[in-house]
């Protein structure tokens, strides 16, 4: 198996924004409906507003540590704190809450039929090379949060 690359390839809100655009695009040209009302409508604003809330909890705690808030700049501090405890990428289980949301909001299957390529390709392009740097980085603390926290969920 080929290794991941040395960094992020792109920043991960634009990969979530491909996989929507592509999603809707196959919705068009080959519609594979699904039913859309109040219940679907009502658990995606509840995903939006939990995604998006544990997204910006996450970006205040990077603002708070003055560290890196980008896939590709090199952190100084390790968080393992607030929304790190529950996921070690809780920007981007946020994303996919969001990825979700959009979905079920679409009434199509492609969103759906395109999340496990978008899940693996988030792992492969950006969670991996980020693991490989903060590692290489912290050492054994990051190891040990590694055991401790999943890395989504």
């Amino acid at each position: 198996m080929p290794k991941p690359p040395a960094q992020a390839v792109l920043p991960p809100p634009l990969l979530y924004l491909a996989f929507i655009a592509v999603a809707m695009a196959l919705s068009y040209a080959l519609p594979i409906a699904l039913p859309v009302n109040s219940w679907t409508a009502a658990t995606a604003a509840a995903l939006i507003i939990l995604g998006q809330s544990l997204s910006f909890w996450a970006m205040l705690r990077f603002k708070r540590q003055h560290t890196a808030t980008s896939n590709f700049d090199a952190p100084h501090e390790l968080l393992r704190d607030g929304p790190f405890a529950l996921s070690r990428n809780p920007i981007n289980l946020g994303d996919t809450l969001a990825y979700v949301a959009l979905s079920l909001l679409m009434g199509s299957l492609w969103p759906w039929l395109l999340l496990p390529v978008l899940l693996y390709l988030m792992n492969w392009l950006v969670i991996r090379p980020d693991e490989i740097q903060l590692e290489g980085l912290f050492g054994e603390t990051y190891r040990q949060y590694c055991r401790r926290v999943r890395r989504w969920l």
